[in-house]
């Protein structure tokens, strides 16, 4: 079929959400390589967390997702947020931007908040304390549950140094650098923290810090 749409000048674009390692999925990698090495005209596009690509593209059968380009999405945008809150619920932008501000520019965060706020006619502070119990059932506590017990030691730390400076951090722990480097990096790649600044880590997830110390 792919050959036959080749030849009338098409292509073909298979896109994948929420990519796992699973054995459909090395199944199908292991096809779409032979599909590349025909010369089929054949694209793939994928999403998934962190750990689920890196953990696909170590399979041995599957070395060409090294060789593929990968796009790390960032945060959402405040003031688009902002925009997006004032034009769909009616509020001040005073309370738009506080709104985007809550969600750290989380996706689900974002949508999650913008729901609860339409559901009580924009009163978003009203429902906070339910956004958070939200965010904790349906995402914190699948990614807790899966931290090793290292993972969740940094990121207790992490919780309690309310400046997020590395170096107090690393002290709480009595790590050095070279020890606490690596779980910082695996953090960030999971998502789950952010350290643009230089000597700084901070929480990209929402409300993530209360929800550690809660544990």
């Amino acid at each position: 079929m792919l050959a036959s749409l080749g030849k009338k000048g098409k292509r073909v674009l298979i896109a994948i959400d929420e990519v796992t390692n699973s054995s459909i999925m090395r199944e199908f990698a292991h096809s779409f390589q032979i599909f590349l090495r025909q010369d089929l005209p054949v694209y793939l596009l994928m999403t998934g967390l962190y750990d689920n690509i890196y953990s696909l593209q170590n399979e041995k059968t599957m070395t060409f997702l090294y060789r593929a380009p990968k796009l790390h999405l960032s945060p959402l945008n405040t003031g688009t947020m902002a925009l997006n809150y004032i034009n769909n619920l009616g509020v001040s932008k005073e309370d738009a931007l506080d709104m985007a501000k809550q969600t750290r520019g989380y996706p689900y965060a974002f949508q999650l908040l913008g729901y609860l706020a339409y559901e009580n006619e924009g009163d978003y502070k009203s429902v906070l304390q339910f956004f958070k119990q939200r965010l904790e059932e349906y995402v914190y506590e699948k990614i807790w549950s899966e931290l090793s017990k290292t993972d969740k030691e940094v990121l207790t730390a992490i919780a309690r140094i309310k400046t997020g400076q590395v170096s107090a951090i690393r002290k709480m722990l009595g790590y050095d650098s070279n020890h606490f480097n690596p779980y910082r990096m695996r953090l960030i790649r999971k998502g789950i923290i952010e350290g643009e600044t230089n000597g700084y880590v901070s929480f990209a997830l929402p409300l993530f810090d209360e929800f550690v110390l809660e544990q």
